[in-house]
């Protein structure tokens, strides 16, 4: 009579490699917006990009001035999202983050803070 080792079965794993988070695209875009919109009403998200899977969520001030705030990019990379401000033609890199949760938290502290902080100063160009 043969007998099965248990310790056989469960020695042994399936090797299952991380997937890449999925493109970012209009659900993405519409959840950001909501989230955004709780914080900053006068701003927008919109999608930006040549192609589905290399398409980035831009989050702006309605009237695209820097006076108003900064602007972010969240782009989907291999291990996760990358998150940029821009302001003042100066582009610095925020984080790089697992999921989307973490990057709209964030977002949403940079924006509470530049919304409720008073803006005094001059636009140089």
């Amino acid at each position: 009579m043969a007998y099965k080792r248990s310790s056989d079965q469960t020695s042994r794993r399936s090797a299952i490699a991380p997937s890449a988070p999925p493109p970012l695209g209009s659900a993405e875009a519409a959840l950001f917006q909501r989230v955004i919109s709780a914080v900053a009403p006068d701003w927008v998200v919109e999608l930006h990009g040549i192609c589905a899977d290399e398409a980035s969520l831009i989050v702006v001030p309605e009237s695209g001035e820097d006076i108003a705030g900064p602007s972010f990019s969240v782009s989907r990379e291999s291990f996760g999202f990358k998150l940029d401000r821009v302001r003042w033609d100066v582009m610095t890199e925020l984080g790089l983050y697992s999921s989307l949760t973490d990057v709209l938290v964030a977002i949403r502290r940079q924006l509470e803070f530049c919304c409720n902080s008073e803006h005094i100063g001059v636009t140089i160009h």
